[in-house]
């Protein structure tokens, strides 16, 4: 089963590679192709295969409403038994290019949360200068989070989240959005920072107070130099030093 679904995954990369980063496709933009948020001082994206190859130094010169990109999130890995395709050579890329870098894991709430700690920390390598890692929690779907209690969903996302501090020496983010973090982060995750998805501005500015997120992925729609796809727009809720104190020392 496991080398049918690793089939599968496969089969759909080559399918949408080949549709999508396969044929040249536009890779400079005037513009991030949506309103930037005023007021905030740090800008980001997040990226995964989905986005094609991408060419970081490029996205490092973007800049649009006096706003460039300082930060990135990438995928690293999905479940126990996926590895973002392009992972590898973003992560490298990222950092030669002077962008702050962080790795994110999408949660699949049908696997053991041990085994899906253990498979990120097997495959990305936290060091100095790097973001925290990140733990994607939202609803996958396919019906999965929806067969467990809230206190099933809880304790899950704890095992992942307190092994990969322990091994990393570092408090990982939380990736939501507003439904799943009224149901199952508020109250029971004290401590670790939220990195907070609502397109939809007057809510996430409205909801701060609340959530006191500190990201905000605020659009899915944005254009950034260097890649072809619709990209991801996020901004930090602090300055620079701000970032910094939150990096692996």
């Amino acid at each position: 089963m496991i080398g049918y679904i690793f089939f599968e995954k496969s089969l759909s990369f080559w399918w949408f590679n080949f549709n999508h980063c396969s044929e040249p496709r536009e890779r400079e933009w005037k513009n991030y192709g949506v309103q930037v948020p005023p007021g905030f001082i740090l800008h980001g994206i997040d990226a995964s295969n989905y986005s094609c190859e991408i060419d970081w130094a490029e996205v490092k010169n973007m800049r649009d409403q006096n706003a460039g990109v300082d930060f990135a999130f990438i995928r690293a890995t999905r479940g126990i038994n996926f590895v973002d395709y392009r992972f590898s050579q973003n992560w490298s890329q990222m950092r030669d290019a002077g962008i702050i870098r962080g790795a994110y894991h999408f949660f699949t709430f049908g696997d053991d949360a041990n085994q899906q700690a253990n498979f990120f920390l097997d495959n990305v390598t936290i060091i100095s200068g790097d973001l925290p890692p990140v733990l994607d929690v939202e609803d996958d779907l396919t019906g999965n989070e929806r067969r467990y209690t809230t206190e099933q969903i809880v304790q899950k996302i704890s095992v992942w989240l307190k092994l990969v501090q322990q091994e990393t020496g570092v408090t990982p983010l939380i990736y939501t959005n507003g439904a799943f973090y009224k149901k199952y982060i508020a109250g029971n995750f004290v401590g670790y920072p939220i990195w907070f998805a609502s397109y939809s501005p007057d809510k996430a500015l409205k909801n701060y107070n609340e959530v006191r997120w500190l990201f905000w992925q605020y659009s899915n729609q944005g254009r950034c130099n260097g890649i072809s796809e619709k990209i991801d727009l996020n901004v930090f809720a602090s300055d620079m030093n701000g970032l910094k104190s939150i990096l692996k020392k």
